[in-house]
């Protein structure tokens, strides 16, 4: 697991699962859809979204919130990925707990590239922590060894990516 300070929060990147037993508030997909196919084709063996079978990430945290509903069509993604992170560290702050942990198993599968999702969630929390917070750890817990490597990056470069993002 690598640790980073970013602003005085301590910011950790796990490839999971993981235990989400010491985190206070985390932040996963609520309804996780299988067998979709990125062209929307049904294969001959059918897709398991067509009989609506999905999965639930499992949490033993006090406190959840879902990530919304987005896919890799939804123009304004990269927003709805900021946003729900920004209101999770909110919610946080209003809570008065010391950590969340971001799941992205849930974006993973959806398509959502995995730049765009650790780049959003990097940017949501530099910007809170700005503002001054309480939160101590933030956990960015990955499915897979890309979307780890993409939070390195922004983890790294989150000065760069801030300055040039509008």
């Amino acid at each position: 697991m690598e640790h980073h300070d970013l602003r005085g929060i301590q910011v950790s990147v796990q490839l999971g699962p993981c235990d989400d037993s010491d985190i206070d508030l985390v932040v996963k997909a609520q309804d996780i859809q299988l067998g979709a196919a990125p062209s929307g084709i049904i294969s001959s063996r059918g897709s398991f979204e067509s009989l609506g079978i999905s999965m639930k990430e499992a949490t033993h945290a006090e406190m959840v919130r879902h990530w919304p509903s987005i896919s890799i069509q939804d123009p304004d993604r990269r927003k709805v990925v900021y946003r729900a992170a920004r209101d999770a560290l909110n919610a946080a702050e209003a809570a008065n707990v010391s950590s969340v942990g971001f799941f992205t198993l849930g974006l993973e599968v959806s398509r959502v590239p995995s730049w765009e999702v650790a780049e959003e969630i990097v940017k949501a929390v530099f910007d809170h922590a700005k503002e001054g917070t309480s939160l101590d750890r933030i956990m960015l817990v990955a499915s897979s060894p890309i979307q780890v490597s993409s939070f390195q990056y922004a983890l790294g470069n989150i000065r760069m990516l801030r300055d040039g993002s509008t």
